[in-house]
C-alpha cells in the first residue's frame, strides 16, 4: 500500500474516531444541561418539571407530593433539587433516551444526579399514558418520580461509577422499596411460592423489591450493607443467598 494510500486512511479513521468523541461529547452535555431544549418550568418543594409548552398548574401540587413522599423515606429528602424533563416524542427521545428508548422514566447519575428524564406523562391524572394504555396504579406518575430520584440519591450515597456496579435486584428493589414500601408479608410469601407478581398489583420491580425487604430486615437496616452486596439474584429470580447476612433465596423461609 503506497504511502499516500496510508495517510489517507489514517485521516479518515482519525478524522472518524474524532467525530465519534464529539458526539458522545454533545450527548453527555445535552444530558446533563438539558436547559436549552425546554422552554417552560413549573414546579413545587424541590421538584421542578420542564417541558416545551406551558405545564398546567396541577405540575405544582404534584411536585410538593413527590418531595413530601421524601420525608420519612429511608434516605430522607435530596439534598438539592431536583429538575424532571419531560420528553416529547420524536427526536427528544433518540437523544434523551439513548439508554433505553422503550423506558418510561431514565436517569444518567453519572453525568447528573440532578436529572430524571420522563415522557408519557399526564400530569392532571398522575398518570403515565402510552398510547391507548393508562398505566394504572400503584404505578403512577408520583411512583415513577420517587423511584427515578432515589436512584440518583443512591449514587450520590454510593458514588456515581459505584451505583453503575451495583446489582441490579439492589438498585431497582431499593428504589421501589422507597416508592411503594417494603413489601407486605403476602407479598413476601407469594414470591417465596414461586407465584407470579405482576407489575400491576406490585410495582415494576416485585420480586427485587421482596429481596430487598427481606435483606433490610436481616440487616436491621443498614442501608450501607445492602449497598454493599454484590451478588445477583438467582436466573429463576431467587433472593440471592448471602451467609454472612442470612439472607435466604425464595422458598426457603425467612
Amino acid at each position: 500500500m503506497s504511502p499516500p494510500v496510508v495517510r489517507l486512511l489514517f485521516r479518515i479513521g482519525l478524522a472518524g474516531f474524532v467525530l465519534t468523541l464529539a458526539a458522545y461529547a454533545g450527548l453527555v452535555a445535552a444530558i446533563a444541561w438539558p436547559d436549552p431544549f425546554f422552554r417552560h418550568a413549573r414546579g413545587g418543594g424541590l421538584v421542578t418539571f420542564h417541558s416545551t409548552s406551558p405545564l398546567p398548574a396541577e405540575a405544582e401540587g404534584l411536585a410538593r407530593e413527590v418531595t413530601a413522599a421524601f420525608v420519612a423515606a429511608p434516605l430522607g429528602l435530596p439534598d438539592h433539587a431536583v429538575d424532571v424533563w419531560l420528553v416529547d416524542e420524536g427526536w427528544p427521545v433518540l437523544l434523551f433516551f439513548a439508554g433505553s428508548r422503550r423506558a418510561s422514566g431514565l436517569t444518567y447519575p453519572v453525568a447528573s444526579t440532578r436529572n430524571v428524564f420522563l415522557r408519557h406523562a399526564d400530569l392532571p391524572r398522575n398518570r403515565l399514558v402510552r398510547g391507548d394504555l393508562v398505566v394504572s396504579p400503584p404505578r403512577t406518575l408520583s411512583y415513577y418520580l420517587v423511584h427515578e430520584i432515589t436512584h440518583l440519591m443512591v449514587a450520590e450515597r454510593v458514588g456515581r461509577m459505584a451505583v453503575v456496579r451495583m446489582p441490579r435486584w439492589v438498585n431497582e428493589g431499593f428504589a421501589d422499596y422507597v416508592a411503594l414500601g417494603p413489601a407486605p408479608p403476602a407479598m413476601v410469601a407469594l414470591a417465596q411460592s414461586g407465584a407470579a407478581l405482576p407489575a400491576a398489583l406490585w410495582g415494576t420491580y416485585a420480586r427485587e423489591r421482596v429481596c430487598v425487604t427481606l435483606a433490610l430486615a436481616r440487616l436491621s437496616g443498614d442501608l450501607d450493607a445492602l449497598f454493599a452486596l454484590g451478588v445477583d439474584m438467582g436466573p429463576d429470580g431467587a433472593c440471592p443467598v448471602v451467609p454472612q447476612f442470612g439472607i435466604a433465596p425464595a422458598g426457603a423461609g425467612t
